[in-house]
């Protein structure tokens, strides 16, 4: 456990970080506490609406003393996010892009702070079991799924933030710590208490013997749902009148694209001014099943659909 801590600490120490965006959940919760140790750090936390990151990151934020900010955000700003968003990203995932806008808006928020290296919370998850359906996987099996991950991760976080001009950093994909995540016992990531069944087992405990109980067992929350922005999506498809729906499907059609998730029309819309239609796999190359885009990898980067983890051997 203290391995975790030190290693972490050598890794954030070598960056010298200013900020760190808060979420209150487990992974940026642990960072701040060993950042606020080294470096006074400005913590940012983006809400659209309400969401339950609001409540933790002012638990954390208050614990350690860090300087602090709630940036409120509503649909206009979220929608002017969401293009650059996907400028910046090329892709009409909707998904991806209402997960991005508290991410673009807190950094954004940085950049005018004069706040130039944040710290995030990527790749926790991965390592340590963080998702709820992996809480479920044997040893043999969490391990294969975790090396898949390691291959294939992507964080949107380190392109949003090169084109804001800020330096991401993210502690969690330093080669030591993926090491360590590697090698650690599977009861170091799963494990129980009270009954219940936790992943990221060794963060948790960390947290909780720093103090702070109420982070430590927190149910996970994707960042939509913490951040309330799980809903935009589906308002801004029910701001497009019907026929005007109809016609962006029908138009999509013409060119073999289907959407995977009709919330993706309003982004398909934004994307398609911004850089047309997405390009067409060659006849050499894996396509995406949906919008027939090439596909390097489990995802196709365009629409966001995951073609499965069927390379995991």
């Amino acid at each position: 456990m203290f391995e975790l801590v030190n290693l972490l600490s050598k890794v954030i120490r070598s960056y010298n970080p200013e900020g760190i965006l808060l979420s209150g959940g487990i992974d940026s919760s642990l960072l701040a506490i060993i950042t606020s140790k080294y470096f006074k750090i400005y913590s940012i936390t983006a809400i659209f609406n309400k969401g339950d990151d609001e409540k933790y990151s002012v638990i954390v934020s208050k614990k350690l003393g860090i300087k602090h900010k709630i940036r409120k955000y509503g649909l206009e700003e979220a929608i002017n996010a969401i293009r650059d968003i996907i400028k910046i990203t090329k892709t009409f995932d909707h998904i991806e892009i209402r997960n991005d806008i508290s991410i673009y808006i807190a950094l954004k928020e940085f950049k005018e702070e004069g706040i130039r290296k944040v710290i995030t919370g990527d790749g926790g998850d991965e390592l340590f079991a963080g998702y709820d359906y992996m809480i479920s996987m044997n040893r043999e099996e969490l391990s294969k799924y975790t090396e898949f991950l390691i291959k294939n991760w992507y964080f949107s976080s380190g392109i949003i933030g090169k084109a804001l001009g800020i330096e991401i950093i993210q502690p969690f994909l330093n080669e030591e710590i993926i090491e360590f995540a590697k090698k650690i016992p599977y009861e170091w990531k799963i494990n129980k208490k009270n009954g219940k069944v936790y992943g990221k087992w060794i963060l948790r405990c960390i947290l909780d013997n720093f103090g702070f109980s109420e982070i430590a067992w927190r149910d996970k929350q994707p960042i939509e749902i913490g951040s309330g922005s799980t809903n935009i999506s589906s308002i801004l498809l029910k701001m497009l009148n019907k026929e005007e729906v109809e016609e962006i499907e029908k138009e999509a059609l013409k060119e073999n694209i289907r959407f995977w998730d009709r919330e993706q029309i309003y982004f398909f819309k934004l994307y398609k001014e911004i850089f047309g239609l997405p390009p067409k796999a060659k006849e050499n190359e894996k396509s995406c099943p949906y919008c027939k885009s090439p596909v390097n990898g489990i995802r196709c980067k365009y629409c966001g659909f995951y073609l499965g983890n069927k390379d995991i051997k």
